[in-house]
């Protein structure tokens, strides 16, 4: 499923670019420079920055190990905020490798083929039993022996035999959500409804933040915590900011650019 979610990064990305008939045989690396460097940064912040799961906390390999096989795609472990910021880095890099000025247009597309990545990659993270939820009777899925879920909550009153109390499947909530960003921003992108550079980029950062930050309120996985809130909370408060700043300052312009599109022919 994982790799499934990065060949459907890979060929949407691909496919919007040729919307914008940009010609692929000279920028057709860029989404590999992305997933690359998505997969890495993904692997290095789950090296320092995943609470009891951390890898420096949970493989015993030396340090300079951990990051080199972070580098070689061998990482332990994932954190998808991390691939959020490394798919960011890898398309500013492969931007100097092109022709185009401007990394907007790559960012852009990069921002709506991510969501349906994170997407993809959530229901992994259901079939693995990470990121669970907290016990729910309504909602709740039972996760068994063989599940990050089981092992994790072994030897607490949340198992019972060989399963798992039923558990809010907040990753499937993480997929749905994701998914709706995709359609949101995919079907904006399409119809050239808005076409303000960077515009796709701000919008997936307020919305995937508003919805992140939400649904870490209703998980119990091991995460690394800064006070009150999770490691990924508060990168949420920071995307949210940055896209609320980025809305309020240019609402004239993306208001303009979006009245544009409503009197073409």
């Amino acid at each position: 499923m994982v790799l499934f979610s990065l060949s459907v990064y890979f060929v949407l990305f691909l496919i919007l670019l040729k919307t914008r008939s940009v010609k692929l045989l000279m920028t057709w690396f860029v989404p590999l420079f992305a997933l690359y460097f998505g997969l890495v940064i993904a692997s290095v912040v789950h090296i320092f920055f995943n609470g009891s799961m951390s890898s420096l906390k949970t493989s015993g390999e030396p340090l300079f190990t951990l990051i080199s096989d972070a580098f070689l795609l061998n990482g332990w472990g994932y954190v998808l905020y991390g691939g959020y910021f490394g798919l960011i880095i890898g398309v500013l890099i492969a931007t100097l490798f092109t022709k185009h000025k401007s990394p907007s247009l790559f960012l852009d597309i990069s921002a709506i083929s991510m969501s349906l990545l994170f997407s993809i990659w959530r229901i992994s993270c259901f079939l693995s039993g990470c990121c669970f939820g907290m016990p729910s009777k309504i909602l709740g899925v039972s996760f068994p022996i063989g599940t990050d879920a089981f092992r994790h909550l072994k030897g607490t009153d949340l198992v019972i035999g060989n399963a798992t109390v039923p558990l809010l499947p907040t990753q499937l909530i993480s997929c749905f959500g994701d998914f709706a960003i995709f359609l949101f921003l995919l079907i904006l992108f399409v119809k050239r409804k808005i076409t303000y550079p960077y515009f796709y980029v701000f919008a997936h950062a307020l919305l995937y933040g508003i919805g992140r930050f939400t649904v870490e309120f209703f998980r119990i996985d091991p995460r690394e915590f800064w006070g009150p809130l999770s490691m990924s909370q508060w990168i949420s408060l920071v995307l949210i900011a940055a896209g609320l700043v980025f809305f309020i300052k240019n609402r004239k312009e993306i208001a303009e650019s979006f009245r544009n599109s409503s009197v073409r022919p």
